[in-house]
Formats: structure tokens, sequence, C-alpha cells
């Protein structure tokens, strides 16, 4: 669609399809489908043409980022009781295991600057952001708290993570440095309010809501 709203243009039709990334170059989108029975991870072109299947296997594949220069996607792959985290080139060759545990990893989101990787994890016993560098080492924790932190977004200069939390009860969006330090909370309601973007220009956050009702997408100004 439109940034504001208007314009909306189907681009898949017939099953499950789930967290669209753009290509850095803004010609392919990638996403997961379980169009083959079980989630994969596909690419298509921006018009919704020339769709094809990186992934196969029979975990569940999801949550796919590119990294800044379009050569490669990172993803989770896995059941809910170990996912890990994985890269690949953007054929789908190639693919490489970054995290290796008992827990949970996923929801993986390349740095702008293409050194780092911010995740969610269980390790600690509950979901925290974490971060590492892109052959998955020098893991660092962002957060740490009671609370599930998840849905990480670098700000486009790299220095802000956007995510969400329930640490005030029900979850809104946040913003922290990108060391971890400096949390702002950006949205305050009896609603949920989660899955936060940035526009390319860093000036305003899209995220989705359900403070009419049901989930509809929203956006407000970034903190300057």
């Amino acid at each position: 669609m439109d940034t504001d709203g208007a314009g909306v243009v189907q681009l898949t039709n017939g099953a499950w399809e789930r967290v669209p990334a753009w290509s850095p170059d803004g010609h392919r989108i990638t996403f997961s489908s379980n169009r083959d029975g079980d989630y994969d991870i596909y690419v298509m072109n921006a018009d919704g043409s020339g769709v094809a299947q990186l992934t196969n296997n029979a975990a569940p594949d999801g949550t796919p980022d590119w990294s800044p220069d379009g050569r490669r996607i990172v993803f989770t792959s896995g059941q809910r009781e170990d996912a890990e985290i994985y890269v690949m080139n953007a054929d789908g060759s190639g693919v490489i295991q970054l995290t290796n545990n008992s827990v949970s990893d996923w929801h993986p989101e390349w740095s702008p600057d293409g050194r780092r990787i911010a995740f969610v994890s269980d390790r600690d016993g509950d979901a925290e952001i974490y971060v590492m560098t892109v052959d998955g080492s020098r893991v660092i924790q962002l957060t740490n708290n009671s609370a599930r932190e998840q849905g990480p977004a670098w700000s486009p200069g790299g220095s802000k993570i956007a995510f969400e939390s329930d640490r005030d009860g029900d979850r809104d969006i946040y913003m922290m440095n990108a060391d971890g330090s400096g949390v702002i909370q950006l949205t305050n309601n009896f609603v949920q309010d989660g899955s936060p973007a940035w526009s390319p220009d860093g000036r305003r956050i899209v995220f989705g809501s359900d403070r009419d009702g049901d989930f509809d997408i929203y956006v407000m100004d970034a903190p300057r």
C-alpha cells in the first residue's frame, strides 16, 4: 500500500503468507508461506510475480530478513521448543546455522551496517532481545527483566532498536540504544501494540495494534 494507507494491492493468494521483508533494492520481497503444507521461506518480485521457494524441509521456517547488501537472508527454523537462527544465500543455497542450543532463538533482524544480527531468545527463561555478530559469535544480551521483549527492529542508522514488550502489563512499543541502554516507552495504553518497523528515513515507526478492536496497521513519529 501507499504510505498513507491508500492503493492496497494483494500480492499473494491461497495460503498463509507471513512476515514479508523488502530487499534493500526494493525489487523483491521475502516471506514465509505454508503453501506446500508447512512454513518455508519464499521470495517474489515486488509486484507478486516470480515466486521462488528458498527452503524446503519438515521444520517450519519463518521471520526472514535480508542482509544490507541483498546477498543473504537470515531466518528462523525449527519447532517452537528449539527454534534456531540460520543464514543462507539469497537463492536459498549455502545454509549455515548461527545459533545452537536447547532453547529457542528467533526473529533475527540484520543491522544496517551488516555486522550484527539482533534476535529474540528465551535462553534466560523468558523472551529477551540479544545481538550477535553475523557468524553467530559474540552474543550480547540487551534486555533483562521478567517481561517478554520481542520484535527487534534496527533504526536505519543502526543506533536505535525498536521492540515490543509487555513490561507494563500489556504489549507496547519501546525504543532503546543499540547497546540496550536508554529505554524509552513509545506507546502506552491498555491494548496490544507490536511488530514495529522504521521508515527508511528514520522519522516514523509503523506497527500493529488492536486499539480499535482488531489488529490494524498504524504509524507514529519516531523520537528525534
